[in-house]
């Protein structure tokens, strides 16, 4: 497929080199808020439409990854609409290596950047903090809760990103296409329910903040595994 190159630079050291990658056992702290329907629309490319006013806020710590070394990640994932396609868009990103960043960026569009994180688990209670140039981006605070229950979820697959990169000349897109990316191999090994305590805060280049105030739906953690593989190109030069 590749004629015997590498997948991405450096040619003779590239800093990934295999797909599909096998995730296992991450662990994952996820929060659903409804959130300020203004913030919403301003992040999501102008040719995706939301789907309600609901947001996913994300931390999550890769501890076993085939084809990357372990990394922790963080971020926002809105539900939307496409060409009459329902899905979500990972519309702020952000991961420990570069390794992770660079082959989410370069093959499937997902807008990551690098930041600093934490993830502490002990008894019922996990935290994690996600920071990027000094400033707390994202944190959450989660307490497990026999008593709390699942809750309503919006679609939120598959995947619908956009993988755009600019000619070296500067005249146009060397590529500008709307990339479908569906998740295989999904298995959970374990989940709970509970409460959460969710800051967000922001910066001109990392605007979290403009999708307060948030009101919390439902929160989790899991341990789970799956398989992320090769995307589809749904558009060219939309």
């Amino acid at each position: 497929m590749f004629h015997g190159r590498s997948m991405t630079m450096p040619d003779d050291s590239p800093i990934y080199s295999k797909v599909p990658i096998t995730y296992k056992g991450f662990r994952k702290l996820s929060v659903l808020c409804k959130a300020n329907p203004a913030g919403i629309r301003k992040a999501l490319p102008s040719i995706f439409n939301p789907v309600g006013d609901v947001i996913e806020v994300f931390l999550m710590n890769v501890v076993e990854v085939d084809g990357l070394d372990p990394y922790m990640e963080g971020g926002i994932v809105i539900p939307c609409e496409y060409e009459g396609m329902l899905g979500a868009h990972v519309t702020y990103e952000y991961v420990t290596h570069d390794d992770s960043l660079t082959v989410g960026r370069e093959i499937w569009g997902y807008p990551k950047k690098i930041a600093d994180m934490t993830f502490t688990e002990n008894e019922d209670k996990i935290s994690s903090t996600l920071y990027r140039r000094g400033l707390l981006l994202i944190g959450i605070d989660f307490e497990k809760d026999s008593k709390a229950k699942d809750y309503p979820r919006p679609v939120m697959q598959p995947r619908i990103q956009l993988k755009r990169f600019v000619r070296a000349d500067g005249s146009d897109f060397d590529m500008d296409q709307v990339i479908i990316n569906r998740l295989k191999g999904s298995v959970v090994h374990e989940q709970y329910f509970g409460k959460a305590k969710v800051t967000l805060n922001g910066t001109k280049a990392d605007p979290m903040d403009q999708f307060g105030p948030i009101e919390i739906v439902g929160a989790e953690f899991i341990v789970a595994d799956f398989v992320l593989d090769y995307g589809e190109i749904f558009k060219e030069k939309y």
